[in-house]
């Protein structure tokens, strides 16, 4: 051009004018402001201080455009409108309105109610202009109906069964299966894995269960379903994370021999024989007792940081170094024993991982999540204060084994089972990961590596049934593979044994015993709801 032509404020250039909008609403999403704040909360700045952050190499000041044109577009296209709708929408109290407030009045089983044509009008204005009050608010009543329909198709047969929100905002994993298992599996077992020259992994000291056992135990679980679901899974659940028909799918693969050598044990022998039976749903219902208890009690897959200490005697202070292992644990230096060193992994100095975070609305009075990344970004790590709900970061502050920092700390708990540590993760990848394909086994999971991607159990695409198969192969592991164990299901299901003796043995096998009081309390509980009587 040979003229220049003026906007409306007169500008001729385009110098410093790189903050235009961006994402799903890209008409509000726009300025220094709105992008410096995402820098904060969720890129580079965030990291720079020590904080959690879901794009710790992305500067949205320094490249705003990363929203439209980076290998993380297809999310952040997303996530910067929700982030937006966040701190706008969900945030609002104003002139004694109240978004949050006004969505639990509505009454949204009937459209025709006005209050609902009100609040939509309002969002519309706080959208616009920031004021729940504007003269040209738009009721989006049909907008939201068509949406609801699309919902209502997609997830009411369902039962919406989508994870936690996520760190890293991957797509949802597939839909739910049918509510109890019916196709027999056509694949058998064969013997450990031969294609290393490694010794073999943990013994199991149970037989291969038949088709036949599998289903008779489903039947059994299936008859008494309802009961199971309303006392076992917690209210709410069962539309997110923790489903009782991902349960049970994963169960039935995991019985029937999806991973070559190992099976989680259901029953085994003469389906008449009801003792024999009977073991097997013992063995399901002290699984259960454990994930109720370590994982999906509050509806969390992440662990969380629930380990303080008192340096004065009188304020708990939780280390922010607690992702690298709590109650003095060091979980990068779980290792494998000798014989099964070759399956573990080895800690990635530079791995940046972040649990996913808590979004309800008492969020701010608890420890944030557990994240780990190098020195180079978190030379070290403060505390956070119970009752002040702040976060001190300006000095190191020590986990109960001394850690002050979370380079490499990339194996805190995750799933029913709450696996953690180099072992298990590695464990996870031999069995049903990535190396399982490489090596020319059968792979649950064959394109996912767990030694480099761990958080892929809580937020990735296949979580809901990711957080059951890594606490089946965790229990497995750490349980089955112990002959004592058999003895103990012989001793409990005849009525020689006691429930509280049963659970002591497994909660000292993992915890040491630090939650076996609520673990027995789950026991009981499943066993009553699957009706399964002791001698």
């Amino acid at each position: 051009t040979d003229t220049a032509f003026a906007n409306q404020l007169g500008r001729t250039n385009v110098e410093g004018c790189c903050w235009w909008g961006r994402g799903i609403f890209r008409h509000i999403n726009h300025g220094r402001c709105f992008f410096g704040r995402l820098n904060d909360a969720i890129g580079k700045r965030a990291a720079m201080d020590g904080r959690p952050s879901l794009y710790p190499d992305t500067d949205f000041c320094a490249n705003p455009e990363a929203v439209c044109n980076s290998e993380d577009s297809d999310e952040l296209q997303w996530v910067v409108g929700m982030f937006h709708w966040i701190k706008t929408v969900q945030s609002y109290n104003e002139g004694g309105w109240s978004f949050m407030d006004k969505l639990r009045e509505v009454p949204l089983d009937d459209v025709t109610d006005s209050r609902l044509n009100e609040m939509l009008i309002a969002v519309d204005c706080i959208m616009k202009t920031g004021s729940h009050e504007c003269d040209d608010g738009i009721d989006s009543v049909e907008i939201l109906l068509k949406v609801w329909a699309v919902f209502d198709e997609k997830y009411e047969q369902n039962v919406i069964n989508a994870p936690s929100s996520s760190p890293t905002l991957t797509i949802m994993p597939s839909p739910a299966p049918t509510l109890i298992p019916t196709v027999t599996p056509t694949l058998l077992p064969t013997a450990s894995p031969t294609s290393s020259s490694a010794p073999s992994a943990s013994p199991n000291i149970f037989d291969y269960p038949s088709t036949a056992n599998i289903n008779a135990v489903v039947a059994e679980i299936q008859k008494n379903s309802q009961a199971f679901i309303t006392n076992v899974f917690p209210a709410g659940s069962t539309g997110e994370l923790f489903t009782f028909s991902t349960f049970a799918e994963v169960l039935f693969d995991m019985a029937s021999g999806a991973v070559e050598g190992k099976y989680f044990y259901v029953g085994h022998g003469r389906t008449t024989n009801r003792n024999l039976r009977k073991r097997g749903m013992v063995n399901i219902a002290a699984f259960l007792a454990h994930a109720k208890t370590n994982g999906f009690q509050n509806n969390d897959c992440d662990e969380r940081n629930v380990d303080f200490l008192m340096p004065d005697g009188m304020t708990r202070k939780f280390a922010l170094s607690n992702s690298c292992g709590q109650y003095g644990d060091s979980y990068q230096d779980e290792r494998c024993d000798v014989s099964e060193s070759f399956m573990e992994c080895a800690p990635d100095p530079n791995m940046l991982v972040s649990a996913v975070p808590d979004t309800d609305d008492t969020s701010y009075k608890k420890p944030p999540a557990f994240f780990c990344g190098p020195k180079a970004y978190f030379p070290f790590m403060g505390y956070f204060e119970a009752g002040t709900f702040e976060i001190a970061n300006d000095k190191p502050f020590s986990n109960r084994a001394g850690r002050t920092n979370v380079e490499a700390c990339c194996w805190w708990g995750r799933g029913t089972g709450q696996v953690k540590g180099v072992c298990m993760y590695g464990k996870l990848n031999y069995y049903i990961g990535a190396r399982a394909k490489e090596e020319g086994r059968r792979s649950m999971f064959p394109d996912i590596d767990f030694c480099k991607r761990p958080q892929e159990i809580c937020s990735g695409k296949y979580s809901t049934r990711l957080t059951w198969a890594s606490g089946m192969v965790s229990w497995i592991e750490n349980i089955q593979s112990n002959l004592e164990y058999g003895d103990n299901l012989d001793r409990i299901v005849s009525g020689e044994m006691e429930s509280a003796d049963f659970m002591s043995y497994i909660s000292d096998k993992l915890d040491s015993g630090r939650n076996h009081q609520q673990r027995l309390a789950n026991f009981d509980l499943i066993i009553d709801s699957l009706a399964i009587q002791f001698k």
